[in-house]
């Protein structure tokens, strides 16, 4: 189950001309008849995808991705799942072993096009130097061919220093927005929200969507019930871990807030639904 979340703009960068002087990745993977041709690629450290041990993580798109944009959030790949993937743009992962050593690759174009987890078939001259994944995949199979570059940055987790069990003040910005989406009290939410996404009411409200808009909010959000699990301050950004009740059942997730002037504002949620 996906489920939407707040607009954010900037996790897809329109035109080639303010993405990154350095491509993070080149080449092209085709599986099939479908052909993924990389335009970007991130990299992060997070669990393996066959086991709870921990990996380097490459995701390689189609598209140009605002990496700094989807660094703000701990868990990249809930990120990339609920908001990147779709019809349009695609992605395939590839694992590393802490030390940079290549183990396998993850990827679904389509019906029967994909794979949980693919071990075999690869080279790798891909190394870990100076932060950086950088080096090439390669590998000829049945159906799926590869050549991929990698010069990809590792991205940190440095959240910021640990918020009080409540979440402090950005936790108590957080429950006043849950309060008024609960209650569907638009007076109360709207400053609750960063000045971007006061931007994207007015204009769904002058485009007459602002029903949808906040249909898509009130989906992201636990609105049942709500318990901030843990918290991270940087600077003016601060990173909250949620968990509760949605409409749709059970959910886990996180929410950034930012702090403007000397108010925490909501600027994005990211949920999903709890492992079972």
């Amino acid at each position: 189950m996906r489920i939407a979340a707040l607009v954010v703009p900037l996790l897809l960068i329109a035109t080639p001309a303010v993405a990154a002087d350095v491509d993070t990745a080149t080449g092209a993977f085709t599986s099939q008849t479908v052909t993924l041709s990389a335009k970007s690629a991130i990299a992060f450290r997070g669990r393996s995808f066959v086991d709870p041990g921990d990996a380097l993580i490459v995701a390689v798109f189609n598209a140009r991705v605002n990496a700094t944009a989807i660094a703000d959030f701990a868990d990249r790949r809930r990120v990339i799942e609920t908001r990147i993937r779709d019809g349009e743009t695609g992605v395939a992962y590839f694992e590393f072993a802490p030390d940079g050593s290549y183990r396998g690759m993850s990827y679904h174009f389509g019906p029967g096009n994909g794979c949980g987890y693919c071990t075999g078939g690869v080279k790798s001259t891909v190394k870990l130097a100076g932060g950086k994944l950088s080096g090439r995949l390669t590998g000829t199979e049945k159906d799926r061919t590869l050549d991929i570059t990698l010069v990809t940055p590792v991205m940190g987790n440095d959240h910021g220093r640990a918020l009080p069990p409540d979440g402090g003040a950005p936790g108590k910005a957080y429950l006043a927005y849950h309060a008024a989406l609960a209650k569907s009290d638009r007076a109360a939410l709207k400053p609750l929200l960063s000045q971007d996404q006061q931007q994207f009411w007015d204009e769904a409200e002058k485009n007459r969507k602002i029903a949808a808009f906040l249909h898509a909010m009130a989906e992201a959000h636990p609105v049942k019930s709500v318990q901030i699990t843990q918290g991270f301050a940087k600077g003016d950004k601060a990173l909250l871990q949620v968990a509760g009740e949605a409409s749709a059942g059970r959910v886990v997730g996180e929410v950034l807030l930012v702090k403007e002037g000397e108010a925490w504002r909501v600027d994005d949620e990211i949920t999903e639904a709890a492992p079972r």
